[in-house]
């Protein structure tokens, strides 16, 4: 029964995209030390890999899962607001050709997180497609 359901996790796509959004969120937000060094940011990664995962493991629950990527990237959205505050409130303002690079990295989750939706929900449609066949 265990190894039915881990089959079924490992081969959806969207498992890729979310747990590539963990990884992330959590590898980059704690152990390098590529994002700034504020507190409000390590945190909200460190949700955003969480969620992440939460969202992984309920692959049984699909509008569950979509509504927590739907969260996600509106934390990302809000992470993304406080880096660009930081940014041009840091000194050197915001031209500095070595500031914003971290940007990136909650942009790239937004769309790890609107792709692994967007798989979701072509899941949802063919369940939806096979179940008005029986």
């Amino acid at each position: 029964m265990y190894r039915k359901k881990l089959t079924t996790l490992i081969q959806r796509v969207q498992s890729l995209y979310l747990t590539l959004t963990g990884v992330i969120g959590l590898i980059l937000g704690y152990i390098t030390d590529f994002l700034p060094n504020e507190l409000t940011d390590k945190a909200l990664l460190f949700i955003i890999g969480v969620l992440a995962f939460i969202s992984l493991f309920c692959f049984k629950r699909r509008n569950f899962q979509k509504k927590i990527n739907y969260g996600n990237i509106i934390i990302n959205v809000v992470l993304i607001g406080f880096m660009v505050y930081d940014l041009l409130n840091s000194s050197g303002g915001g031209f500095s050709p070595k500031k914003g690079v971290e940007l990136f990295v909650p942009v790239l989750l937004i769309i790890l997180l609107a792709m692994a939706n967007r798989y979701i929900n072509k899941d949802e449609k063919l369940i939806k497609s096979v179940d008005r066949f029986r």
